[in-house]
C-alpha cells in the first residue's frame, strides 16, 4: 500500500524533472534557435531601403566639356545630377540607330572629346534593355552594348553610344529632347575638376592632368548584427533548421540543404551562398534584376550604394559606396557588395556588416591629390611596368579613426589597378 501511495507523486516528479531537461536542451541548442521559425523576407516586405532599381543602377560618373574642348567631372553634393539627367532623358524617343566607326581608337577619342557635349559613363558595359529600364526610357532601337551615353547640347537630335570595347560610336536619332532644359541641370552649382580622356594600353583612362584638391568627409559607423541577416536570408519555410558553429573569427550558419552564410570577424564581411536561387542569367537585364532582387531580399543599407562594374567573363557585379561623387574602396576587399552568379541554380554574395550614416565634422577638410602623370612616374620609378597596369582612378580610402570610437574618415587617394585587382597606390610603392 505504501509503494502504491508513493508511485503516483513519484511518477509526477520524474515526469516534471524529464520535461525542464528537455526544454533546456531546446533552449541551448543553437540548432533548434528562432532562426528556424523565420520565413524568406521578400522586397514586397522590406522597409529597409528606399533605393530603387533606377537609383542603384545610375552613371558613375558625370562629365562635360565646353565650347573651348575643356572637360570636367561634374558633382555637386547638394543634389544628385545624374538623377536629373535621367529623368529628363526618361522623355527621350527614338527609333533609329546607326553605327558610325568601330575599331579606330583616335576617332573615338576625338568623339569623347567633342565640344559641347556631356557624357554619362558606366565602368562596365550596360545594354539597351538595361537603359530602358534604368532610365525608365524606351528607345527603340536595337539591343546592343556600351558603357558610355554622350548628349550634344548644340545638337538635340542626336544621342552617341559609346563602347570602350572595339571604339565603337553608334549615332541615335532622337525626338522630345530639350538642349535647353539639360542645360539647365549642368547650370546647376557644380563642383568641377579638370579631367581629360587618354589612352593607355589601349584602354581608355580618365586623366586629371594637374593636382586635384578634394573634400574628405567622416562618418558615424553603423554595423549591422549577423543575426539580423541570419534572420532574414537563412531560411526558406517554417520548418527550418539552422545549425550555427561559431568559431574563434567567424560564425558559420548553414541550413543542411540550399543555404550557407559564414561572417567573418576580422573584416565585418559576409559570404553569403544560395544554391536554390533560380538565377535568370540570360541576358545583362535578367542578371542585373536578379541581384538587385538579392540585395533588397537581404535588406543592406542601400542608400549610398552604387552599381561599380560587371565583369562578363566571371558573372560578378560589384556594388560601392560612393562619396562626393567617387567610390570607396576599402570598405572591404571587394568594396561594399559582391555578387557572382554560380550557375542558373545557385550565386554567391559577400557583403559589408558596415554602413555609413550619420556625417561628422572631419579633422582636416581637403587633401591635394598629385596628377595622373606624377603618379605614373612614381610607379615606373618604383619598378612598376606601364603594361601591368590595367587602370587608374581616384577613389576614397576607408579608415578607422583612431581617436574616435565607430567613426570612419574617407580620405582621396589614387587606387591603381594592376592583376584585375585595385589596391592603392602607396601599397604598391611599398609605402603600406
Amino acid at each position: 500500500m505504501k509503494l502504491r501511495k508513493l508511485w503516483l507523486p513519484v511518477s509526477l516528479v520524474a515526469a516534471v524533472l524529464i520535461s525542464l531537461g528537455l526544454s533546456g536542451m531546446m533552449w541551448t541548442n543553437p540548432a533548434h534557435s528562432n532562426l528556424s521559425n523565420r520565413t524568406k523576407v521578400t522586397k514586397n516586405s522590406d522597409s529597409t531601403s528606399n533605393t530603387t532599381f533606377q537609383d542603384i543602377y545610375l552613371p558613375s560618373q558625370l562629365l562635360s566639356t565646353d565650347r573651348l574642348g575643356r572637360q570636367e567631372l561634374l558633382t555637386n553634393n547638394r543634389v544628385n545630377v545624374a538623377s536629373d539627367l535621367r529623368d529628363r532623358m526618361s522623355h527621350f524617343t527614338a527609333e533609329k540607330a546607326k553605327s558610325v566607326s568601330k575599331g579606330n581608337s583616335k576617332r573615338y577619342l576625338a568623339q569623347l572629346k567633342r565640344k559641347e557635349s556631356v557624357l554619362l559613363n558606366y565602368n562596365s558595359a550596360i545594354s539597351v534593355n538595361f537603359f530602358r529600364k534604368a532610365f525608365n526610357n524606351q528607345l527603340k532601337i536595337p539591343n546592343q552594348k556600351f558603357n558610355r551615353m554622350q548628349l550634344l547640347l548644340n545638337d538635340p537630335k542626336h544621342l552617341y553610344l559609346l563602347n570602350d570595347q572595339g571604339y565603337r560610336i553608334v549615332r541615335v536619332t532622337l525626338k522630345n529632347n530639350r538642349a535647353d532644359k539639360l542645360r539647365h541641370v549642368l547650370a546647376d552649382r557644380m563642383v568641377k575638376h579638370r579631367v581629360a580622356f587618354e589612352l593607355f594600353n589601349g584602354k581608355v583612362i580618365l586623366t586629371y592632368p594637374k593636382a586635384v584638391k578634394l573634400r574628405t568627409y567622416s562618418y558615424q559607423l553603423t554595423q549591422q548584427t549577423q543575426d539580423y541577416y541570419a534572420n532574414r536570408i537563412m531560411t526558406t519555410n517554417s520548418n527550418s533548421n539552422v545549425q550555427i558553429k561559431r568559431h574563434q573569427n567567424s560564425t558559420d550558419y548553414d541550413d543542411h540543404g540550399f543555404r550557407h552564410m559564414s561572417v567573418d570577424k576580422t573584416t565585418d564581411t559576409v559570404t553569403f551562398t544560395d544554391y536554390n536561387s533560380q538565377v535568370k542569367s540570360n541576358s545583362f537585364l535578367q542578371t542585373m534584376n536578379h541581384v538587385y532582387d538579392q540585395l533588397v531580399m537581404v535588406g543592406m543599407p542601400l542608400d549610398s550604394v552604387r552599381f561599380y562594374s560587371y565583369d562578363s567573363g566571371s558573372n560578378t557585379a560589384v556594388f560601392r559606396t560612393y562619396a562626393g561623387g567617387l567610390p570607396i574602396f576599402d570598405q572591404s576587399n571587394f568594396g561594399a557588395i559582391q555578387m557572382k552568379v554560380l550557375d542558373q541554380s545557385s550565386y554567391r554574395m559577400k557583403f559589408s556588416l558596415d554602413s555609413l550614416q550619420v556625417p561628422v565634422p572631419p579633422v582636416q577638410t581637403s587633401a591635394t591629390i598629385m596628377s595622373s602623370t606624377d603618379l605614373l612616374k612614381q610607379l615606373k620609378n618604383a619598378g612598376i611596368k606601364e603594361n601591368k597596369i590595367q587602370g587608374i582612378e581616384l577613389g576614397y580610402e576607408w579608415s578607422r579613426d583612431k581617436s574616435l570610437a565607430n567613426v570612419v574618415n574617407l580620405v582621396p587617394t589614387w587606387y591603381v589597378k594592376t592583376n584585375n585587382q585595385w589596391q592603392n597606390y602607396r601599397k604598391l610603392l611599398g609605402q603600406q
